[in-house]
């Protein structure tokens, strides 16, 4: 099983689940506007992060498959910098309808 990271030079309220997502988990909220590290960079987010929210590792472009735990979670419909919020907004799901089941 994979063992959870923190990413170097990003702040500790941010989980990386596994090398190679380029999605962190908040552990810890992050108030709007509130300055925090990811990689080095000093980024804010225009809304509160809540616990067990996404943000994005890095500059997203649309269409970026989206990765968590090292497996894909969904395309982001919208470019998402780096620190914003990666939700249904921006991101489409990968997994299969249930109401799509057994359609061609």
């Amino acid at each position: 099983m994979a063992r959870p990271v923190t990413a170097p030079d990003t702040d500790r309220r941010l989980l990386q689940l596994a090398d190679g997502d380029n999605v962190l988990i908040v552990t810890a909220p992050i108030a709007a506007g509130e300055p925090f590290l990811i990689g080095g960079q000093t980024v804010s987010s225009s809304v509160v992060l809540a616990l067990g929210f996404k943000v994005a590792a890095v500059d997203l472009d649309a269409g970026t498959v989206a990765v968590r735990f090292g497996m894909p979670i969904g395309r982001t419909t919208a470019a998402v910098a780096r620190g914003q919020l990666v939700h249904t907004h921006n991101l489409e799901s990968l997994y299969m309808r249930t109401h799509a089941r057994g359609e061609q």
